[in-house]
């Protein structure tokens, strides 16, 4: 089992990777002409932009080191890591069908989750010993 601080590290990576891949999925369908390319990137563009921001947002946090996180870590991080997986599925429907409710509803998600994980984040790493 890797130590607690590279499960964090990791954790924080795969979050916003999960958010990118997913907003990926629209721009492929808009490839195969299954939705429209304006739909696509109303969709994939805010997605892409947050997953960039958190990713860049995890890397500046980040204590080198192997610091103990607390052990309330993934109660913290939860709220975050759900809403944005919220706004990754909205992506993934919308690479299926365009219905206005699935914009949205991503766009509501995206910046609550982001918010919320990137706050947890940097408590959770300020408290790590």
């Amino acid at each position: 089992m890797p130590p607690a601080s590279r499960s964090l590290r990791l954790l924080a990576f795969a979050v916003p990777a999960a958010l990118a891949v997913s907003a990926v999925q629209p721009l492929l369908a808009a490839f195969t002409q299954q939705v429209s390319l304006l739909w696509a990137l109303e969709l994939a563009a805010p997605s892409l932009l947050v997953a960039g921001l958190l990713m860049v947002a995890g890397r500046l946090t980040d204590r080198k080191g192997d610091a103990q996180p607390p052990w309330y870590s993934a109660w913290a991080l939860l709220p975050g890591a759900f809403l944005l997986a919220g706004a990754a599925s909205m992506c993934l429907f919308g690479a299926f069908v365009e219905i206005p409710q699935i914009r949205v509803v991503s766009w509501e998600l995206l910046p609550v989750g982001a918010i919320g994980w990137a706050a947890a984040l940097v408590w959770v790493r300020r408290a790590a010993r």
